[in-house]
C-alpha cells in the first residue's frame, strides 16, 4: 500500500507529461512520475474514472495535467467531502489494484 500511495502522491504533484485525454494524463503522469507498471496506473485511472464523480475526476485530470502547483491548489481547493472522496477513492484503488506492497 505504500507503494500505491507513494505513486498517487506523485501523481497529485507532478505534472502529467503528454496528452491525450483525461485517463491518458493521468496514466502517463502515473508511469514517468510515479515509476510504477503501466498496468498498475491503467488499473488507477480506471478506478478513478469509476469511483470519482464527473467533475471531481476532471479536476484530478486537469490537476495532474497542469503541475505541482495545480495540484496542491486542487487539493486546498477541494470541499471536506471531496476531499474524502478523493481519499476513498486512492484506498480503494490500492486495493482493487493489488498495490499493497
Amino acid at each position: 500500500m505504500n507503494k500505491f500511495l507513494l505513486a498517487a502522491a506523485g501523481v497529485l504533484l507532478l505534472a502529467a507529461c503528454g496528452g491525450g485525454g483525461d485517463r491518458a494524463a493521468i496514466v502517463n503522469s502515473c508511469v514517468e512520475n510515479g515509476g510504477m507498471a503501466k498496468a498498475d496506473c491503467e488499473c488507477m485511472a480506471d478506478a478513478a474514472k469509476e469511483n470519482l464523480d464527473s467533475d471531481l475526476y476532471k479536476k484530478f485530470a486537469k490537476a495532474v495535467r497542469s503541475g505541482e502547483d495545480a495540484t496542491e491548489k486542487m487539493m486546498e481547493d477541494l470541499a471536506p467531502e471531496d476531499q474524502g472522496k478523493f481519499v476513498g477513492f486512492v484506498m480503494s484503488a490500492a486495493m482493487s489494484c493489488n498495490m499493497e506492497s
